[in-house]
């Protein structure tokens, strides 16, 4: 029997990753965690990262305009960055497949297509998906108190690391959140803002509770599947 798998998508400061941690904390079910963060994080090679020599082959940020070089940027995938997601999405379909419930946040965008790929690559599997949507000007002001605390391959990103990766996400959350939340379809939305990270828990208890999600149903119906 397949094992439920639970999606949180929302950019940077929304909550995804906290939810998610509570939620496997929390529950006397056993549950996988993981996501996008630790993908990035502890996965992709950092050679292949935004700021390493190789990023155009992996995940990259450029302009959004060229004509404003110092303004926002946005994602782009370079056929390494493009397998690479496939992969992490095909883990956590295999994770379902072997009877493992698993949780992972993520950032479920359209373009690019990483929505299009997540929901094909879990076709026939039990997803629900949840959408963490806090208003655009709090999610800044949270971000913004954050501190980095994270240790830097400051050997092959430079010692300058920090900077480049504070001034990067700056640079790049005003597209995260307009590309995030592009797609309006999911089984449940929630404002952390009005929501605790407990309360969030416990919609998503409830609306497991009432049934499987139909969101990536839906989506599939959206977006034919790739040839």
């Amino acid at each position: 029997m397949a094992g439920q798998i639970i999606i949180v998508s929302g950019t940077s400061g929304s909550g995804k990753s906290t939810t998610c941690e509570l939620w496997a904390k929390r529950s006397s079910d056993f549950w996988l965690l993981y996501g996008i963060d630790h993908f990035l994080s502890g996965t992709l090679p950092a050679q292949f990262g935004h700021h390493g020599p190789y990023s155009r082959e992996g995940i990259y940020a450029a302009p959004l305009n060229e004509a404003e070089p110092q303004g926002t940027l946005r994602w782009h995938l370079g056929p390494n960055g493009a397998r690479a997601m496939a992969t992490f999405h095909d883990w956590a379909g295999a994770a379902s497949r072997n009877g493992c419930n698993i949780i992972l946040d993520h950032l479920l965008m359209v373009d690019p297509p990483l929505l299009q790929d997540c929901i094909w690559r879990l076709a026939g599997l039990p997803v629900l998906l949840v959408t963490l949507k806090p208003p655009f000007e709090v999610l800044m002001e949270r971000v913004a108190n954050r501190t980095m605390d994270k240790k830097m391959p400051t050997d092959i990103l430079g010692e300058d690391a920090v900077r480049k990766i504070v001034d990067r996400l700056d640079r790049l959350r005003p597209w995260f959140y307009d590309a995030v939340h592009a797609n309006p379809v999911c089984d449940l939305e929630v404002d952390t803002v009005r929501h605790s990270p407990e309360e969030v828990c416990d919609l998503i208890a409830a609306r497991l509770a009432q049934g499987p999600g139909v969101a990536f149903d839906q989506l599939r119906a959206q977006y034919p599947k790739p040839a």
